[in-house]
């Protein structure tokens, strides 16, 4: 039997399937290891020896190894792990995590739902400290892809007026996360919405009694505020009518802002010389590449895909086969079609099959073949433009600069198009940044790195979109969105579908569609350290420093330090801020309600140390939970605020200071805060005669 007969099963008990209907139930080291190669990709022995047996000699622990491996192939009469020192999951193995996961990054939530039981199920790995912790990590990221997957069904039902379903996909939210209020909430919600206002506030009490049972604490402000708002019938009905986005905020008619990059690419295509476009996602790269190419006349677009990475020659055999089913009557020599046939079955003779590479005239003369074929297929292109270069494994990258490297300078007649390639800032392999560096330094290439827009290009892209109003929404809309092209867009089309571009940006917009997504995609590459990291500083909010970080954590400030330099890398931080709003909005929104609720009273007891407002601290003990000690905080804000004679806020202060002590129950705390509050409410009258 071949790997390909064979179905590896991780998500519930880990077993394998045949194609012949055997199955096999996998001891649990061989489901970690299988479990590891899929997700992590090739690994050295050494590693997984240490993962595996971590206290066991190394020689004996490769000797474990071994037999494991031995064992697996017997049971099974194939390779399903391939390599030496290096071992790596057989390419044609298949495996239902590795699926689930690629289906998340691409946005294909229903084959994320479609999936059932958790990560190797049922076997322990307490002796395995290194390997129980990856594991437990990898377990949370399918609970927060899964729930992430349900969010969005739930929105989309909501949004689409269908309610029952809605309902339907938030209680599975809260099969996944009981202690999640924001669950609770939806459900709450979509019961009003349904018409059952008994059952919404049903939902509220289960809510407060499980919270009280498993943590010790009541709802949330905002959980209170909805089940009062459901008893008084007060919550408001959206409206489902659909509203179109104008074509031109689907696709801007006009680039913007890329003047100066548009005037070097037009210098290195006079040359021939290879073109690379990178930056951030969203920055506009796709968009600048096709504009440019239709520019000059015919093109072609080769994508790059999540996964090729792991996959020797993947990228080839796509764009290749691309290729093919546009010249489907191609006359090629039999030699060709015999060496192609290695990335194209289809093209060999029935019984034929390519000889074995051997040696490296072997790979020369295959190479030769995808050249010959590269000219035939190409003809009559002007551009090739290769998308999300990033993903291109190194084996294709190397069979493509076997001809297009052969050919420089790129266009001339009888040659090869000229290329522009895409890659995303951080994601491309070193291999392929050592190749673009080279070429570069070589006079072969010109690199681009695309920075966002800049203001006034901004005001450009709102306007040419047709943002109504001018000045403050423009400038609050660019200074939300930063100048990151897709962000902007999305930023609008949300506030266009949702019927609130007319009244104003709202004091607080969530990200949304594939905004949402591909913030979503950043985090959920972070190291749990990176992670919790964003989250407390998500938590702070503003005026946070690594050392404020790594205090709220509890955590060694070098680690915290290291986890930061991960932030930025992946363009989550920029010095000591978030990015730009819908990350941080982002990062909010994915905080668990128990990590959060966490975080903030470790804030609030930590922020005093470094001098900070007392309305600042109370805001955390009340997004904590803790209405005693924001009540406190808030009466020092009050008294402040008072002293400084900013009678209208020191209003404010004391009127949430009585609202805390009325919730802890402290009645006559609040009658003398709400006597305070009325004090100083004559103040602010006096003030303003």
């Amino acid at each position: 039997m071949t790997a390909s007969s064979w179905h590896v099963r991780l998500l519930g008990v880990p077993h394998l399937d045949s194609d012949a209907g055997a199955t096999l139930v996998l001891e649990r080291k061989a489901a970690a290891l299988l479990a590891y190669l899929a997700l992590e990709g090739p690994t050295r022995r050494a590693q997984l020896t240490e993962l595996l047996w971590p206290d066991t000699r190394e020689a004996a622990a490769r000797n474990n190894l071994v037999h494991l491996l031995r064992k697996l192939r017997s049971a099974t009469s194939a390779e399903l792990v391939e390599g030496a020192e290096v071992l790596t999951l057989a390419e044609d193995a298949s495996t239902d995590v590795k699926r689930v996961w690629q289906a998340f990054e691409e946005g294909r939530y229903e084959d994320v739902l479609a999936s059932d039981g958790e990560l190797l199920q049922g076997s322990s790995y307490d002796d395995c400290l290194e390997l129980h912790d990856w594991i437990a990590l990898q377990q949370e990221r399918l609970r927060e892809r899964r729930l992430t997957a349900w969010r969005d069904r739930s929105d989309r039902a909501e949004r689409d007026g269908r309610f029952d379903e809605a309902l339907r996909h938030a209680s599975a939210l809260l099969d996944l996360d009981v202690l999640s209020e924001d669950a609770w909430r939806r459900v709450m919600r979509l019961h009003y919405l349904r018409g059952d206002r008994p059952a919404s506030l049903k939902a509220y009490h289960k809510c407060k009694d499980v919270l009280e049972r498993e943590l010790g604490v009541e709802p949330l402000p905002e959980t209170k505020e909805l089940a009062r708002l459901v008893s008084q019938g007060r919550v408001e009905v959206p409206s489902v009518a659909r509203t179109d986005i104008p074509l031109s905020v689907l696709r801007p008619p006009v680039l913007v802002g890329r003047e100066g990059e548009w005037a070097s690419l037009e210098e290195a295509w006079q040359a021939g010389k290879f073109i690379f476009l990178s930056g951030e996602p969203g920055v506009g790269k796709s968009r600048l590449a096709l504009d440019f190419a239709s520019s000059k006349g015919e093109y072609h677009v080769l994508e790059g895909r999540p996964g090729d990475t792991n996959q020797p020659g993947a990228s080839s055999a796509r764009a290749f086969r691309t290729l093919l089913n546009r010249h489907t009557d191609l006359p090629l020599e039999p030699w060709v079609r015999l060496e192609m046939s290695r990335y194209l079955p289809e093209l060999a003779e029935a019984g034929e099959a390519p000889p074995p590479l051997t040696n490296h005239l072997d790979v020369l003369r295959f190479r030769q073949a995808m050249g010959v074929f590269a000219l035939a297929t190409n003809a009559g292109i002007t551009t090739m433009i290769v998308d999300d270069w990033q993903f291109f494994d190194d084996v294709s990258v190397e069979d493509g600069m076997s001809f297009f490297g052969g050919a420089y300078p790129l266009g001339q007649p009888g040659g090869m198009p000229r290329v522009i390639a895409t890659l995303r800032t951080g994601e491309t392999s070193e291999a392929n940044l050592r190749l673009l560096e080279q070429l570069v330094q070589g006079g072969m290439a010109l690199h681009i790195e695309l920075r966002p827009l800049a203001p006034e290009s901004r005001f450009a892209l709102l306007e040419q979109v047709g943002v109504p109003g001018e000045g403050e929404l423009r400038s609050r809309l660019a200074s939300y969105a930063g100048g990151n092209p897709l962000f902007l867009l999305e930023t609008v089309k949300h506030l266009i579908e949702s019927n609130q571009l007319a009244s104003g940006l709202p004091e607080r917009l969530l990200p949304s569609g594939r905004v949402g997504d591909l913030i979503a995609r950043r985090l959920a590459r972070l190291s749990t350290t990176a992670l919790q990291t964003a989250r407390a500083a998500a938590v702070l909010q503003r005026d946070f420093s690594v050392e404020l970080v790594a205090d709220v954590l509890g955590a060694p400030l070098l680690d915290t330090a290291t986890a930061w330099e991960e932030l930025e890398a992946a363009q989550i931080t920029r010095g000591e801020r978030f990015s730009h709003d819908l990350v941080y909005e982002a990062v909010d929104v994915g905080m668990p309600d128990t990590v959060r609720r966490l975080l903030h009273r470790s804030a609030a007891r930590v922020l005093p140390r470094y001098d900070a407002a007392p309305s600042r601290v109370a805001r955390h003990w009340l997004r904590g939970g803790d209405f005693a000690k924001a009540a406190d905080w808030l009466s020092q804000a009050a008294v402040i605020a008072e002293a400084s004679a900013q009678f209208r806020e020191a209003t404010m202060f004391f009127e949430e200071a009585a609202g805390c002590f009325e919730t802890n129950g402290d009645v006559d705390a609040a009658r003398s805060a709400r006597d305070a509050a009325a004090r100083t409410a004559r103040l602010v009258l006096v003030d303003a005669s």
